[in-house]
């Protein structure tokens, strides 16, 4: 089991910084990291390296704005990077007309030498879903992995992500803060999970 769980928000996303987004894109609802989303996420993995925190496993949503900030991380400290569905964006009526379009997986796996497909989803959301659905599944994901990986765990997600891993293995959302390349972290205690921080950005102030 796994006594350290860590969770990150992605970076900056394209289309919070090109209001032309919409008329280009191949994929409206799936942007790419910008050069400032890049270099936050850079920096994250600095900051695990830096601090000497080692990563067993890295488990991301399979947006493309977090695989690249988890391709940064995985590349500063020499972790592969597993996609999970289980841990993507909240598919939201409200944002999306159907389930979202993502870039395959066997892409991202070229793409992106940190990320490896020999990893069977724990699970995939259905579109549309509430709010309360989209944060048990994070949470449902989150204490599968912490049951089965060993050591210590890096999820990559979205702010939905940050507050149902919290929520799924702490019980509660009381504490959490999801800035972009906010790091947050979880510890075992004697079988019960804690919070010890959530959104720290720190590692930025540079």
């Amino acid at each position: 089991m796994a006594d350290t769980v860590w969770v990150v928000r992605h970076g900056q996303r394209q289309d919070s910084v090109d209001p032309s987004w919409d008329d280009h894109a191949d994929r409206v609802h799936d942007p790419p990291l910008t050069d400032l989303g890049r270099w936050a996420a850079w920096r994250t993995g600095r900051r695990f390296v830096e601090s000497g925190v080692p990563l067993d496993a890295v488990y991301a949503s399979p947006f493309l704005r977090t695989a690249e900030t988890a391709e940064e991380i995985g590349r500063e400290t020499g972790t592969d990077v597993y996609l999970e569905p289980g841990l993507g964006e909240h598919r939201n009526p409200e944002w999306f007309d159907a389930d979202p379009e993502t870039v395959p997986a066997e892409h991202l796996a070229d793409w992106f030498d940190p990320i490896t497909l020999d990893h069977d989803p724990y699970l995939v959301p259905e579109f549309p879903e509430s709010g309360d659905e989209a944060m048990a599944r994070a949470g449902n994901v989150a204490r599968q992995l912490a049951a089965d990986v060993p050591g210590t765990v890096l999820l990559v997600g979205h702010g939905l992500t940050v507050g149902g891993v919290v929520d799924g293995l702490v019980g509660s959302t009381d504490g959490v803060d999801a800035p972009l390349c906010g790091v947050t972290r979880l510890d075992r205690d004697r079988g019960n999970w804690e919070l010890a921080f959530s959104g720290d950005t720190t590692h930025l102030d540079v």
